[in-house]
């Protein structure tokens, strides 16, 4: 590592101290308490938030705490944000903000040389993202008393690869995250990799999933989540899809939980983004017989653009007794013979 590269890591670690973002957060307080959940009825929030370009990690923080304290000023116990949310941290490497101002994400990384690659980027920022990302929300986890669903952040890994992770902080301090499993063309350009496993989590909310945006895309994410146990899934999403297009949308969330009989919840990250324009709604859906309207939606954002919370009580009772009453019919024997081929371990030590 060079002298350049030595000075720009001393920066960022100085730019992404912990103490700074807990200070911020404890002056700002938390008086606004979850009670501690029980399995039943969860009320959940999802955001709809506008991609912003933060060059501290105070700006960062700040962010983060009022959509968390609104949504648990109106009784969420699960906050679920938008994928690539730690992607606002882009800001905090030092003179690349005037840049992004200009150009796409991929032209800036030219600037920098021809042989790098968008990941390069991410593995340069990793540790100051990482550390300010984790800060924030687990503080906001714990203060608050709420399951916060982090959306994503894009991380190296110590073998130097570069994956988009979902992340979930619960207010007993864990950590949980799961890796994008289906990557976007650009993903793949960018020099992102794939994650390999599938997980369902046991928390105080219920059995809950955490795939991340194109991995509703295919029925067996949720299908494999189903198997594992999931009640709720959480689904971050960043869509470049401008104008937003309706039709396309269906190809996600809404059919995967009728499929699959669970509650969805999902955080939408829109507005002007490294050279992209980002469309989609936040929602929260539900299997058609637990709408009121018969439609799969308990709520969804107004419109494609611009920021929202929408909230939803989800009855995990109720999905429990429809499961029992309406069981799926599934085909096992298929499923082990094809998914462990394409969904093996990298999150249990398998190999690619």
């Amino acid at each position: 590592m060079n002298l350049r590269d030595l000075t720009l890591q001393f920066m960022l670690q100085m730019r992404s101290r912990p103490g700074r973002i807990n200070r911020r957060l404890s002056r700002r307080g938390f008086r606004h308490r979850v009670r501690t959940p029980e399995v039943g009825v969860v009320r959940a929030c999802a955001v709809q938030m506008e991609w912003r370009l933060c060059e501290t990690a105070e700006e960062f923080a700040d962010l983060a705490y009022d959509n968390v304290r609104a949504a648990v000023t109106d009784g969420a116990e699960l906050v679920a944000f938008p994928e690539d949310t730690a992607s606002l941290l882009v800001g905090v490497m030092p003179g690349i903000g005037p840049l992004l101002q200009s150009l796409t994400v991929d032209e800036a990384i030219q600037q920098i040389g021809d042989d790098v690659q968008v990941a390069d980027l991410f593995r340069l920022l990793g540790r100051a993202t990482h550390r300010i990302y984790d800060t924030t929300f687990a503080t906001l986890a714990r203060g608050f008393g709420v399951h916060i669903a982090a959306g994503s952040a894009v991380l190296p890994l110590p073998d130097q690869r570069v994956l988009n992770i979902g992340h979930l902080f619960t207010p007993d301090g864990r950590i949980l995250r799961q890796a994008k499993c289906h990557l976007m063309p650009m993903e793949e350009e960018w020099g992102l990799a794939a994650g390999e496993d599938l997980e369902v989590f046991d928390t105080a909310l219920g059995r809950i999933g955490l795939p991340v945006c194109m991995d509703a895309t295919f029925f067996e994410t949720f299908r494999i989540l189903r198997q594992l146990g999931a009640e709720i899934v959480v689904l971050p999403m960043a869509d470049p899809e401008h104008p937003y297009n309706p039709w396309k949308a269906l190809r996600g969330v809404w059919p995967r939980v009728q499929e699959s009989q669970v509650f969805a919840v999902q955080g939408a990250l829109v507005g002007d983004a490294l050279g992209m324009r980002l469309t989609g709604h936040a929602g929260i859906y539900a299997p058609l017989a637990l709408t009121e309207a018969g439609d799969g939606r308990l709520a969804v954002s107004d419109r494609p653009e611009g920021e929202a919370l929408v909230f939803a009580d989800l009855d995990v009772a109720a999905l429990r007794r429809l499961r029992e009453e309406q069981p799926l019919q599934l085909n096992p024997a298929l499923y082990e013979r094809y998914f462990p081929r394409v969904y093996s371990g990298f999150w249990r030590g398998g190999t690619h």
